[in-house]
């Protein structure tokens, strides 16, 4: 009762709805319309995309208070959503949970692997890791990812960039993805270089962005300027609110929290290797005929232990 007279407190000066969100996911809705948001609807956001178990199964009022908003803010939020109201928002969030649970079902209980190691750090951070990986691939999409693989294959040239530690992650699709499209540039972070590299960016182009909290500024520079220049952009990020996935057209929402003082980067590893398998696919033989030149060059400059016949 106490959350029915709330919502319907909340109703009576409710704003109408922007636009339907349709039977659309809800987390893209929020993307779209993240701007529009005050800072207390951004809060409920965040709360949908980080803990959504507790918002598909939490009153109004408890959700309200975990938040330190009030109740009806968090049925304006709904309503901002194009959405029928809180009992709409949550049964959105609640196909979501179901579907990462079934997801889930059957893998035998987590941290089965890792009984060999007890209760060491070791089998936390794998299980951690483990765990990073299974959200990550129930939170991508077909769609998202074949949109992905279209626009790395098509592009005139290819631009990734991460920083810091996402910098890794970026170093190593763009050396993968040169091998077999060509014309992929690894961008520098350092704000004087990036400049240069960026000052020629076309509409043909593509940007891949590698960014994770607490996000890098080049990072977001290279995405504004990207869009600016009206180029095609992509995030592997950890959520699709992120400060570049609210910039991006095509966003991978990727897992990357750790149990230490750095991100695990394993899910964004996996992601990217999906996204070249799939590029691989796009491109068909250009694609293998190009690595095998680059290898057979690579040989003939003795860059690898192993050779071909070995």
């Amino acid at each position: 009762m106490k959350e029915r007279s709330a919502a319907k407190t909340a109703t009576i000066d409710a704003p109408p709805p922007v636009a339907p969100a349709g039977s659309g996911d809800v987390v893209t809705e929020m993307r779209h319309r993240y701007d529009e948001l005050t800072q207390s609807q951004k809060r409920i956001a965040e709360a949908i995309v980080e803990d959504p178990e507790f918002v598909a199964f939490a009153t109004v009022d408890k959700l309200a208070s975990k938040l330190g908003v009030s109740p009806s803010t968090v049925v304006r939020f709904a309503y901002r959503l194009g959405l029928d109201g809180y009992q709409d928002l949550q049964a959105r969030v609640r196909v979501r949970v179901r579907t990462q649970l079934r997801t889930s079902a059957g893998d035998g209980g987590e941290g089965r692997m890792t009984a060999h190691l007890g209760a060491s750090v070791f089998a936390r951070s794998f299980d951690h890791d483990v765990e990073n990986l299974r959200k990550t691939v129930f939170g991508l999409s077909t769609q998202d990812l074949e949109l992905a693989v279209e626009v790395i294959a098509r592009a005139r040239r290819l631009y990734v960039i991460g920083a810091v530690t996402s910098f890794a992650v970026a170093y190593y699709a763009a050396l993968a993805l040169d091998r077999i499209r060509g014309e992929t540039i690894l961008l520098n972070g350092e704000d004087h270089a990036l400049a240069s590299q960026l000052v020629g960016l076309q509409p043909a182009d593509a940007l891949l962005i590698y960014t994770f909290p607490p996000y890098a500024s080049s990072s977001v520079r290279a995405a504004k300027w990207a869009n600016r220049q009206k180029t095609q952009l992509i995030a592997v990020t950890d959520t699709p609110i992120s400060p570049v996935g609210q910039l991006v057209q095509i966003v991978l929402p990727t897992v990357a929290s750790g149990v230490g003082a750095q991100n695990s980067l394993v899910a964004a590893m996996a992601v990217t290797n999906a996204l070249l398998n799939g590029a691989t696919l796009a491109r068909k033989t250009d694609a293998m005929d190009r690595y095998g030149r680059v290898m057979k060059l690579m040989n003939e400059w003795d860059q690898f232990v192993l050779k071909p016949d070995d």
